[in-house]
């Protein structure tokens, strides 16, 4: 990720996501999602630009709202493209993101069981389990 992280095209995607009101953010979102597919170097970009929108956002609004555009995806039925799981599997998993840690994730119980179960269903019950107790390994 840090091969992307000071450059002028991720200038202008952190400014679309920090500047573009709730409703152009969220479609923003969606494009960058929508190229989270199979393994490639075109997902990967992306995959690493969703985590870098998501760890250096400026409010947990951005992080919500990113953590909601991949969640509608990982709730319908499968097969999830590879890219998607693999960008969420990341954020939740990586220490570096405090994933667990955000408000917005334990704001109801039924949202908080909401993420345990997509976190089960992406990484198997007892790896999320530690992942979410925060023993886990990235």
């Amino acid at each position: 990720m840090s091969t992307i992280t000071h450059s002028a095209h991720m200038d202008i995607f952190q400014n679309l996501a920090v500047d573009l009101d709730t409703e152009g953010r969220y479609l923003f979102l969606n494009a960058v999602a929508n190229q989270l597919r199979y393994p490639n170097s075109h997902t990967h970009y992306f995959s690493c630009t969703m985590l870098y929108l998501f760890a250096e956002a400026n409010t947990e609004a951005i992080q919500e709202q990113i953590t909601r555009v991949l969640l509608e995806r990982l709730i319908v039925n499968r097969p999830h493209p590879w890219g998607l799981l693999i960008t969420f599997i990341e954020l939740i998993k990586n220490p570096a993101f405090k994933f667990w840690n955000h408000e917005f994730v334990h704001c109801a119980p039924e949202i908080e069981k909401l993420f345990q179960s997509v976190a089960q269903c992406c990484m198997g019950q007892k790896q999320a389990q530690q992942v979410m107790e925060g023993t886990g390994a990235s």
